[in-house]
């Protein structure tokens, strides 16, 4: 399993996309998925926008996302049969669907925001047996806090569910990308605006850092990420009051 972790922009949803394309490449009708915890933000940021930059830049070769590309199934097949899915772990049905097959490959993008749950449910399915391929699970993230099973799986290499130590700890393998890794390709400007944020917002967004959130935090910014309803994702019903009851241990 290969975890990037890192700052905004620093490219690991580009290079973890290309890794992809690289080994369904390399292995004809193999198959392979992609998860994000909300499928409508998997489509937006990975098969609508990073997906056709690779493409471009790394497989000039290959046709166009448009022309692979079944949105009513949400998979792309490429012309030596291997399949490419694409399911958001928030959807059950979709999710259903896609578990029901194996893959090769499995990488979860912004996985912050992805109970462990339902990562050990996905992982599961990581057993389509090719002729050429290892099986593999690719992550990335902005990284969280220290209470993330993401910290206790990939720095600490620790069961998250029990915290022991994992017999096989090196087949867990972290690398840290940064935005200043990537300033060829950002924005001019950009830099500084992360270099201007808060100094928790900046460690995370800039430089990369995981939190040193408290231990039994009421909140947490992946709590808080999980359940927030963004853009066209749902709307909020028309309360008449909100009412917070809390008692703590």
């Amino acid at each position: 399993m290969y975890k990037r972790q890192g700052g905004s922009r620093s490219g690991k949803t580009f290079l973890l996309v290309r890794q992809v394309l690289v080994r369904a490449i390399k292995e004809p009708n193999s198959r392979h998925v992609i998860f994000r915890f909300r499928f409508n933000a998997l489509w937006a940021s990975v098969v609508l926008d990073t997906l056709p930059k690779v493409l471009r830049l790394c497989f000039p070769q290959l046709p166009p996302v448009s022309d692979m590309l079944n949105s009513k199934m949400g998979f792309l097949t490429l012309p030596n049969g291997a399949e490419i899915w694409f399911g958001g772990l928030d959807d059950k049905e979709r999710t259903e669907k896609i578990l029901g097959m194996e893959f090769a490959t499995i990488y979860f993008n912004e996985c912050s925001q992805i109970p462990y749950a339902s990562i050990l449910l996905a992982l599961t399915r990581l057993a389509q047996q090719t002729k050429t391929l290892a099986l593999k699970a690719f992550y990335d993230f902005n990284p969280p806090s220290k209470m993330h099973w993401t910290f206790l799986m990939f720095v600490e290499k620790k069961d998250p569910q029990n915290k022991r130590p994992f017999d096989n700890e090196f087949n867990y393998t972290f690398y840290l990308l940064n935005p200043a890794d990537n300033k060829q390709n950002i924005a001019k400007g950009y830099m500084e605006i992360l270099e201007a944020l808060p100094a928790k917002a900046r460690d995370r967004f800039l430089l990369g850092k995981f939190a040193d959130d408290s231990e039994g935090s009421l909140w947490s910014v992946e709590t808080l990420d999980q359940n927030r309803v963004l853009g066209q994702e749902g709307q909020l019903p028309d309360w008449l009051r909100v009412v917070v009851a809390v008692d703590p241990s």
